[in-house]
């Protein structure tokens, strides 16, 4: 069957992270996250402004690094090793330009530093002088990274000049894929085809791979296999929203005989250069990277790849996200802002914009900016996301205004099923507000819709449990959520605290004791513990979890109940939820 060639991973992994260390980008995040204190440095003279480069560069500022390296550079011009840093940082900054300009100077003192052999190959790429880029790569040297990215050069140079040499790839998934890439770009469908299918053969191959392949076999004209593979994938991956689409648009193309419809989605099909071709090859190097978590690597191929094709909104995406995770996030907003209006991407990364804005502290400009795409373009989900960011602030009034203004939107009393998540969220909004039965009602809409969600089944179950109601389908809708998250503490916390108001306390024992396991510093599972050691008679125990209930609670949780458990007991706690059963 299809499925036996699938993993989560590729056995490929590309040999090229300890080569980027070696050049001075760590694949460790520990220095990127390190703290602003380069900006506490006085950048005068030739110590100062390397120490604040240094800085900047370890504090993921690639800018204000390089812009500080410049400034020793201008002081000891000729020292080979500043050189080498100003130009990864060019590159790290997008700067392409100044980037092959000090490559071109570096190699005269150090002719085996393949990343300079590089940069200037892409430099004669981007100006389409491809004989001088084959020049160029015929003098790379062997060893390390250079090994690995000089066949996707090479069959990208050639194809820029009019032919097809794949003599140079290797036997791995991306190698193939971009001779194949090369092929189609070149009207040569069936050696794209053979290419394609000789990643299949290679053996097990990632769900990203197995898309891939099948977007070529689609593209070339063999519908069938390719439709094999778009729904042997989308078994894995059932809420694929592209992958359906590809599978619709396969099979309305094989209905008439064509490849329209699904070249449509499918942007490396529609490569318009051998520019734009490199590009993708040096994003696909970005994408592996970025999966290894090897972010400054991964910055340096996607500003490679946007050096080639500024419009590459994959590019930005993944380099947006990589400057998110390491808490770069106005540079990350700046990426998502340059995206094309055009782009199906649009919306969601101005959304995404908007979240950053509000992780970064300005909640008014994120507010703003969805309001904005609210107004302009009718985008509903704009809405929603307005009323998640007030949920976040616990101002459940503006959140459930912003939620019962989406649903307006959509027609008011039946929520459509793909937003779902409208109804979850609002449920949640007017569970914390006080209005069960609003809650209870949103929740149960949503679970038509989402009937195995975990976190949904889990809501609705622990509210009932929480309010002492339905308490046996609350019970059967919490196991079946344990059943998903089997080691989710607060699942399990939930399975614990519905056994324990049904006064099942000696199931509820090992549950809400995995869960503390799971989650020792939670107040409130460690309050639930407390109450079933209890009534369990253990009322040292109980007395040992509630207080780590009240010094885990930082002010977030109301702990006034759990001091007077611990001066009375439960037995002196009257109108108590808690003491309820």
């Amino acid at each position: 069957m299809v499925m036996s060639i699938f993993s989560k991973k590729s056995l490929f992994v590309v040999p090229v992270i300890a080569a980027m260390t070696a050049i001075g980008c760590s694949a460790s995040n520990a220095e990127q996250n390190a703290p602003l204190v380069y900006q506490d440095i006085e950048p005068t003279g030739f110590a100062g402004s390397y120490l604040a480069s240094h800085h900047a560069q370890n504090s993921y500022d690639w800018k204000a690094a390089s812009g500080f390296l410049d400034q020793v550079l201008a002081l000891d011009p000729e020292n080979a090793e500043l050189i080498r840093r100003s130009m990864i940082l060019a590159i790290g900054t997008g700067d392409l330009e100044l980037a092959a300009k000090r490559a071109q100077t570096l190699i005269v003192t150090d002719p085996t530093n393949d990343l300079a052999y590089i940069l200037m190959t892409l430099e004669n790429i981007k100006g389409e002088e491809f004989d001088a880029a084959s020049e160029t790569l015929a003098q790379m040297p062997e060893g390390d990274m250079g090994d690995f990215i000089k066949p996707l050069l090479t069959v990208w140079v050639s194809a820029g000049q009019g032919a097809l040499d794949t003599t140079s790839l290797q036997e791995n998934s991306i190698h193939r894929y971009h001779g194949a890439l090369a092929a189609f770009y070149l009207g040569d469908f069936e050696k794209a085809k053979a290419l394609a299918t000789e990643i299949l053969a290679s053996g097990t191959i990632s769900n990203h791979d197995a898309v891939r392949v099948a977007d070529i076999l689609a593209v070339t004209g063999a519908h069938k296999d390719a439709l094999a593979l778009y729904e042997g994938v989308m078994v894995q991956d059932n809420e694929n929203n592209i992958l359906a689409e590809k599978i619709a648009a396969v099979k309305a193309d094989q209905e008439k005989d064509t490849n329209e419809a699904i070249k449509a989605l499918v942007p490396d099909a529609n490569i318009e250069s051998a520019v734009k071709g490199t590009a993708v090859a040096m994003y696909d190097m970005a994408y592996i990277l970025h999966r290894e978590y090897s972010d400054s690597s991964t910055k340096l191929f996607a500003n490679m790849a946007l050096a080639l094709d500024g419009h590459m909104t994959s590019a930005r995406l993944l380099l947006a996200d990589t400057l998110t995770r390491n808490g770069r996030y106005k540079d990350a907003i700046t990426q998502l802002a340059d995206i094309d209006p055009s782009h199906p991407s649009y919306l969601p990364a101005q959304r995404h914009a908007a979240e950053l804005m509000a992780e970064a502290g300005d909640l008014d400009g994120a507010l703003a900016k969805l309001n904005t795409l609210f107004t302009q373009y009718n985008d509903i989900e704009a809405l929603i996301r307005i009323g998640d960011l007030y949920r976040q602030e616990e101002n459940f009034k503006n959140a459930l205004t912003a939620y019962n203004k989406a649903a307006k939107q959509l027609g008011g009393d039946t929520i459509p099923a793909e937003y779902w998540h409208l109804l979850y969220a609002r449920g949640m909004a007017y569970e914390r507000e006080g209005k069960w039965n609003n809650a209870e009602a949103d929740l149960k809409a949503a679970l038509v819709y989402q009937p195995n969600h975990p976190y949904l089944l889990n809501y609705l179950g622990y509210g009932w449990a929480d309010q002492g109601m339905n308490l046996q389908e609350s019970l059967e809708l919490i196991k079946r959520a344990v059943a998903l998250r089997p080691y989710d503490g607060y699942i399990i916390d939930s399975l614990g605290w519905v056994q324990y108001r049904m006064g099942l306390y000696d199931e509820a024992l090992p549950n809400l004791e995995k869960a503390v396991s799971l989650l020792p510093y939670d107040s409130t599972i460690n309050d639930h513990l407390g109450d079933v050691y209890w009534q369990l008679g253990r009322h040292t125990e109980a007395r040992f979890q509630w207080e780590r209930a009240v010094n885990y609670s930082e002010g977030e949780t109301d702990i006034s109940l759990i001091e007077q458990k611990l001066k009375f007991g439960m037995d002196g706690v009257k109108n108590s939820k808690q003491a309820s059963k």
